[in-house]
């Protein structure tokens, strides 16, 4: 699924949860973050609830148009690596 949110903050952190969880449940496997442009440690929270669930799924997860704030957010609290690990430039 694409955010079409264009931020993800504590103010929108929730409804954004819902939404890509949602989508996750119904076995939507990627999760395009190609519209935020502005993000807090949030965002982070967001996308690891998501990968957990995509996860339980039994699907593989694809991260693609991570904003580089993220990946350094994600650095600075230790889940970059893990982050990484579905990160992709294009789906294939």
């Amino acid at each position: 699924m694409q955010v079409s949110e264009q931020k993800i903050t504590r103010g929108n952190a929730a409804a954004v949860k819902k939404e890509v969880l949602t989508a996750a449940r119904s076995r939507d496997a990627v999760l395009d973050l190609s519209n935020v442009k502005t993000l807090d440690s949030s965002a982070v929270a967001v996308v690891l609830a998501w990968l957990r669930v995509v996860q339980e799924q039994g699907a593989d997860p694809v991260l693609i148009g991570v904003p580089e704030k993220m990946m350094s957010l994600a650095r600075l609290y230790g889940v970059h690596d893990l982050l990484a690990l579905f990160v992709k430039t294009a789906v294939d």
